[in-house]
């Protein structure tokens, strides 16, 4: 009765194993290709923005977007760089993710509409921008 059992044990526990990788394999290409057409995206607003935002403050704008919509922001002030931060688009809108830089300065708006407004400190106003 156990060599029955022990030969049964022997003959299934290799093939649970075999079907089971089987699906395993089968479901690779399928993640793959969802994987892969993530890695193709290119956004729609790819390239050089440039504009302006005044207000209490006046200045420049550069918006250097990528093609996943992860964003470089060079702010000028008086004709020098402010500062340069990095934040990103939520898709597909073109809508600036509104987090705020390190020093605090803010945009919000969408590439869409090419215009927002924007917060630093205890200012604020608008800034408008152009595909170059």
């Amino acid at each position: 009765m156990i060599n029955n059992w022990y030969f049964k044990f022997l003959i299934i526990t290799p093939l649970f194993i075999l079907f089971s990788c089987s699906e395993i394999e089968d479901s690779i290409p399928q993640n793959y290709n969802r994987n892969n057409t993530h890695d193709n995206y290119v956004s729609p607003y790819v390239g050089i923005w440039v504009g302006t935002y005044s207000g209490e403050v006046s200045g420049t704008l550069i918006l250097n977007v990528s093609n996943t919509g992860s964003m470089e922001v060079i702010r000028t002030l008086n004709g020098k760089v402010e500062e340069v931060y990095y934040t990103g688009l939520q898709e597909p809108g073109g809508h600036l993710n509104p987090a705020p830089s390190p020093k605090g300065f803010a945009l919000y708006g969408s590439l869409y509409a090419k215009a927002g407004t924007w917060n630093f400190q205890n200012r604020s106003g608008n800034w408008d921008v152009d595909k170059k």
